[in-house]
């Protein structure tokens, strides 16, 4: 079960990083293009302030997970390296356990959120607001899918691959 989450796990982080990179370069391009047509051409463009702003809030949402997964998050190492290992290890415990409730909270209140807007349309693209908002239930899922791998492994960093992975026997790296 373990292998199987873990395996399951990086090919996330893997669909996560393709997903947030093609959207960095989506919102640049879509913001360059407003730019470039509302001061040259004196015409902006009714659509790309949305999608944009789509685009980026699944880009942040997508980001956030990607931070759980390689234990990124805002921490104090400051402080908690200076504690005793038994220490360290319980405020590290329930700092998981706070990302885990907060991924499980991004699920309810997303799916809540999609119930609501259900009906409703963007202005510009006639998009199912729904669309947007699914991307706190899907990154909520993705982190707590994130979280349970690292647990379960035990390895501070789930998305760090082992050293001979990829590699075949007799092969270098």
């Amino acid at each position: 079960m373990t292998r199987r989450l873990r395996a399951l796990n990086r090919v996330l982080i893997a669909f996560e990083t393709y997903a947030v990179g093609v959207l960095v370069i989506a919102v640049c391009d879509v913001v360059l293009l407003q730019v470039l047509m509302r001061y040259l051409f004196a015409y902006p463009n009714p659509w790309s302030e949305e999608v944009s702003r789509f685009c980026f809030i699944w880009m942040s949402l997508l980001g956030a997970s990607l931070a759980v997964a390689h234990r990124a998050h805002f921490r104090f190492d400051q402080v908690t390296a200076r504690l005793a290992p038994r220490m360290k290890r319980a405020v590290e415990t329930f700092a998981g356990a706070v990302v885990l409730l907060f991924g499980l909270l991004l699920i309810a209140t997303g799916i809540a959120l999609m119930d609501l807007t259900m009906g409703e349309r963007s202005a510009a693209l006639n998009l199912p607001v729904a669309l947007v908002y699914a991307a706190a239930p899907v990154s909520g899922l993705l982190m707590v899918i994130h979280m349970l791998a690292g647990t379960a492994a035990g390895d501070s960093d789930p998305a760090r691959e082992p050293e001979s992975a990829g590699h075949s026997v007799g092969e270098t790296g």
